[in-house]
């Protein structure tokens, strides 16, 4: 990127030669698995990359966005296994901002070390686009709460150890009654069921099942009533780096296919001397470039400060759509090679599927565009 600091370009080049020689070999066997390798989470730990948001005082080496931008794409490049728990050990931390200093000291440097891992809940059976209907609650008894409800599409939440998740701890006050809560799943009352996905298989998706859970007001985030408003602006970080992930995706599928396309011969000439070809290359290498200049300008407003949502939503629908199409042409090229296990392509294919649902649709995506360039007055009806 233009705007990339020099320690930024450092970073992108550390994180190419880690990626390359941590992650590259079996990266493919893993994409196979239904949980992230031990091996796999140790190496991404060691690296220091699950405490790049995490406070200095906890352990970590917090740094910029873009950086963590960077981060995201270089790793998902080469291995798309560790993205679950990299989104939420990077997320996570911000959003405990206002946690109680003895839950911050006990859990933020074990989740930093890959010591213990944890996952993101908000979606319920019932709603997940809107994120203020959601049903589970958290009931006030005593110096505890009773939390009832179930939570779903949880990505990481069969290997996870905790969950920072959304409860309504006031039933009739729309947004306003949602509140945080980050408990480990040890507690008395709470089960898992694990999903059978298309894509993605080493995240475990799953639900999360909250039966009469006796939880300790030392795991509530902040006050209570205050935990929309940060879910929402964790999103909008999320989703850049969802965009990113799939953009490191698309950018390793059409490497591969340049390569490919110059040592394959048909009719006595190279395939990429075939404007059929060549063409699907350009149209492919222009999308990325569009695509992360998207994500990176949304990444540097947030570092300044600046809203960016609108921003952001173009990042996760332009991006993903765009790498998806990319991913596509590139198995299209390769042939049946590359709807065939022999290569990557397929299974990356199943898994930008995936991310074009999660943390949000294109269509919800275009909705918060035009709330921004129209205003909230003439904002589309939904």
């Amino acid at each position: 990127m233009p705007f990339f600091t020099e320690d930024q370009r450092r970073l992108q080049n550390k994180m190419r030669e880690f990626a390359s020689k941590e992650l590259a070999q079996g990266a493919k066997e893993r994409a196979k698995l239904d949980h992230i390798t031990p091996e796999v989470i140790k190496k991404i730990a060691d690296a220091g990359l699950l405490r790049i948001t995490t406070p200095t005082k906890y352990g970590g080496t917090p740094t910029d966005h873009v950086s963590i931008g960077i981060v995201f794409e270089e790793i998902c490049c080469v291995d798309f296994s560790p993205f679950s728990i990299l989104l939420s050990h990077i997320l996570i931390p911000l959003m405990m901002e206002l946690a109680s200093e003895e839950l911050r000291k006990e859990w933020l440097p074990a989740l930093g070390s890959g010591e213990k891992l944890a996952c993101f809940g908000n979606t319920e059976p019932d709603c997940g686009s809107d994120a203020a209907a959601i049903t589970t609650r958290a009931v006030r008894s005593g110096d505890s709460y009773i939390i009832k409800g179930e939570k779903t599409s949880i990505s990481g939440g069969m290997q996870a150890d905790a969950i920072f998740f959304t409860a309504k701890t006031d039933m009739e006050a729309g947004a306003r009654g949602i509140t945080c809560f980050f408990i480990p799943f040890d507690l008395s009352g709470i089960s898992k069921s694990r999903f059978d996905d298309m894509g993605v298989h080493p995240s475990g998706r799953a639900s999360i099942f909250f039966t009469d859970v006796h939880v300790p007001i030392k795991y509530r985030i902040g006050e209570e009533g205050e935990g929309f408003t940060k879910i929402m602006s964790g999103l909008d970080f999320a989703r850049v780096l969802v965009a990113l992930a799939t953009i490191g995706m698309a950018r390793a599928s059409l490497n591969e296919a340049v390569e490919y396309t110059r040592t394959r011969s048909k009719f006595g000439s190279p395939l990429c001397n075939f404007e059929g070809v060549s063409f699907k290359l350009a149209e492919g290498s222009t999308l990325i470039e569009a695509s992360s200049l998207l994500c990176y300008k949304a990444l540097k407003l947030k570092d300044n400060g600046l809203p960016h949502s609108k921003e952001a939503a173009m990042a996760k629908w332009y991006a993903v759509e765009c790498s998806a199409h990319i991913i596509h042409d590139v198995l299209i090229i390769f042939g049946y090679r590359g709807y065939s296990e022999e290569t990557p392509i397929e299974q990356r294919l199943r898994d930008v599927i995936g991310s074009k649902i999660g943390d949000g649709t294109a269509e919800i995506m275009k909705l918060i565009i035009s709330r921004e360039i129209l205003g909230r007055r003439f904002r589309p009806i939904i």
